[in-house]
C-alpha cells in the first residue's frame, strides 16, 4: 500500500510546497481537497483548463500521483437542490480525467427533513449510478464516502448494492465508521472491493468531544484497518486526512505529515515481518 495526504491538512501551502514536502517525507500521492483559498478546485488557477496539463505533469515528474479529488457534491439532497450538486460532480469528474486522477469523492449528505431512510438510500443510489455512467468514458470512479448520514460502511454497502456500475465505489473513512460502532473488520467485510480509497486519522474522546491526535496516539484501531484491507488485497492508497482547514487549532502539517509517513511505514514493515514469520 502507498501513502498520500489530503490537502485539507495544509490549507496554506502552495502547489510547490505540497509537491516538495510530499516527496521529502516519502509520500507517493496527494489527494486534492481545496487549494489555498479555493475550495472549488476547478476554479483554482493551477487547475483551470489551460493549466491542467502543466499541473498534472508537475506531479508526475515528481513521482507523485493525484490519488483522488474531494468534491463537496451531495447526492441525497432534495430535487430542487440536485442540479447544483450534479454540476459540481461533473466538473470534478472532468478535472479528474484531465489530471489522470482515478477517483472523485462525493457525499450522501444528511437525510433531508421529511424523507425516510429507504427513500434517501434509493435516491443516493440512483444518482451515484447516474454519475458513474457519466464518468465511465472519462475513466473516473465516483466514490461515496462514509460520512454524514452514511458513516457506517454497512449503509454505504447497502446503497452500493443498488449501483451496478463498476466505477462506483467507496471512500472508506476508518475514523467515521469506527466512531459509528463498526470494527474495521466489519467495515471491510461490508464494502470489500468497492473500497477505492481510504482515509486515516486518529482521535480520542475528551469531555464528550472528539479531539484529533497524531496517528498512533488515539484509540482508533488503524493497524487493524490496514490488516483488514490487506486480507482483501487492497492495493490503493492510505491517505492522511488531517482536518486543519476546518479546525485551525490543530497541529501544523509540518509536524503531522512526516509523523504519519514514518508511523504508517513502520506499521507496514511490521506487518510484512509478521507475515514472513
Amino acid at each position: 500500500m502507498k501513502l498520500a495526504f489530503s490537502t485539507l491538512g495544509c490549507p496554506k501551502w502552495s502547489l510547490e510546497e505540497i509537491i516538495r514536502n510530499a516527496v521529502a517525507w516519502g509520500y507517493q500521492g496527494v489527494e486534492l481537497r481545496g487549494l489555498q483559498d479555493e475550495m472549488f478546485l476547478p476554479k483554482h488557477q493551477a487547475l483551470t483548463p489551460e493549466n491542467r496539463e502543466a499541473t498534472r505533469r508537475r506531479f508526475h515528474d515528481a513521482g507523485l500521483q493525484i490519488v483522488a479529488l474531494g468534491s463537496s457534491a451531495r447526492l441525497g439532497v432534495p430535487e430542487n437542490e440536485w442540479q447544483k450538486q450534479l454540476d459540481e460532480a461533473k466538473a470534478y469528474a472532468e478535472l479528474a480525467a484531465d489530471l489522470h486522477c482515478p477517483v472523485v469523492r462525493v457525499f450522501g449528505g444528511n437525510i433531508p427533513q421529511g424523507m425516510d431512510k429507504a427513500s434517501y438510500f434509493a435516491i443516493v443510489a440512483e444518482r451515484l449510478q447516474f454519475l458513474a455512467e457519466l464518468a465511465k468514458p472519462l475513466r473516473v470512479t465516483m466514490a461515496l464516502e462514509t460520512h454524514d448520514a452514511l458513516v457506517k460502511a454497512a449503509d454505504v454497502a447497502a446503497i452500493l448494492a443498488k449501483v451496478p456500475a463498476e466505477n462506483a465505489g467507496c471512500v472508506w473513512d476508518v475514523h467515521h465508521s469506527v466512531r459509528a460502532g463498526e470494527t474495521p473488520e466489519q467495515s471491510v467485510n461490508y464494502l470489500g472491493k468497492r473500497i477505492v480509497a481510504t482515509h486515516l486519522k486518529d482521535s480520542v474522546v475528551k469531555d464528550g468531544k472528539i479531539r484529533y491526535v497524531l496517528v498512533g496516539q488515539g484509540d482508533i484501531p488503524l493497524v487493524d484497518a490496514i490488516k483488514a484491507l490487506r486480507k482483501i488485497g487492497y492495493q490503493g492508497f492510505l491517505t492522511l486526512e488531517w482536518e486543519k482547514r476546518w479546525h485551525p487549532d490543530l497541529e501544523e502539517p509540518e509536524v503531522v505529515f512526516p509523523h504519519f509517513a514514518t508511523t504508517v511505514q513502520a506499521w507496514l514493515r511490521g506487518l510484512d515481518k509478521d507475515g514472513r514469520s
